[in-house]
């Protein structure tokens, strides 16, 4: 939970993800938001953003769904729409502090849910079959 959409944010959440994933990242995917990327800028920008920096230097591959082809985007849709109405909308919250201490609790609990694009399986399951297998 961050108290901005930038590039650094963006940057920032890369940083913390790499960290916490007991695998490799290969590639990320994103819309096209400023926060990613300035290809879509009206004035186009000539270098890159510190996001897509980071990647680069890091190895990991990047792709932007198509414009204006929300089916691309339709897992993390789905996911946000899940999101907003199982944590978002009764989120009460104090401060910035308070808001990501209740969202790692429901992150928590979020990855036991079953997900269809997972072959029916809960993140959690998925990631310890591959731990399994990989240590």
């Amino acid at each position: 939970m961050y108290d901005e959409h930038s590039t650094y944010s963006s940057y920032q959440f890369l940083l913390s993800l790499i960290k916490a994933a007991p695998f490799p990242i290969l590639r990320i995917q994103t819309d096209n938001g400023p926060e990613f990327t300035n290809a879509l800028l009206v004035v186009k920008a000539k270098h890159k953003t510190l996001f897509e920096g980071a990647l680069e230097k890091l190895g990991i591959e990047y792709q932007r769904i198509r414009i204006a082809t929300p089916r691309h985007n339709g897992k993390v849709e789905r996911q946000n729409r899940q999101d907003e109405e199982r944590f978002y909308s009764k989120l009460k919250m104090y401060n910035l502090e308070d808001g990501r201490k209740q969202l790692a609790v429901y992150q928590k609990k979020s990855n036991t849910y079953i997900k269809t694009c997972l072959n029916m399986q809960s993140p959690n399951e998925v990631v310890s079959k591959y731990l399994g297998v990989m240590f």
